[in-house]
């Protein structure tokens, strides 16, 4: 069974050791310093009750959007684990993520309007599921390109103002 803990701010050691184990041994992360630095923005962590790995991560960090009239957004980013890949994990993760972050920005001087991401996933890319103009799933949508060429799509908050 998989526990969905919400671990902003509060990563326990347990589930710290069951990401770095899941992010360098799936390339998602290589070295310890981008570990250290991602382990500070994790805010769920999906975990397989049964054997007590890691399956799953959301993290999300507030930045200073200037495209988007230099509003505060959350970048966020999704990771599930190659065993774990099944039909709605992700969505309901994101989900999850996205109504915590909602209610986050609620208290939030800064006012984030949002929460953005970028695909940078070369395979995920080339889905055609994956380039629909919006995800109506968690309800973003794709507002362009970043230097790279990857996809950026953004997800506004209830009465979001640019």
């Amino acid at each position: 069974m998989l526990d969905f803990q919400n671990v902003y701010q509060n990563v326990p050691e347990t589930v710290a050791a069951g990401l770095k184990t899941l992010w360098t041994a799936e390339g998602a992360l290589s070295d310890d310093l981008s570990v250290r630095k991602r382990l500070e923005e994790v805010v769920y962590a999906v975990v397989d009750s049964d054997n007590g790995q890691v399956a799953a991560v959301s993290t999300a960090v507030k930045k200073k959007v200037n495209p988007l009239n230099g509003n505060f957004l959350y970048e966020f980013r999704c990771y599930v684990g190659e065993a774990y890949r099944i039909a709605g994990l992700d969505v309901k993760l994101s989900r999850l993520t996205f109504d915590f972050l909602e209610q986050l920005a609620s208290r939030d001087a800064d006012k984030p309007i949002g929460i953005f991401t970028v695909l940078g996933n070369d395979f995920l890319k080339a889905q055609p599921v994956w380039r629909r103009a919006v995800w109506p799933e968690i309800d973003i949508h794709f507002i362009g390109y970043n230097k790279n060429g990857d996809p950026i799509r953004v997800h506004y908050f209830k009465g979001a103002r640019i």
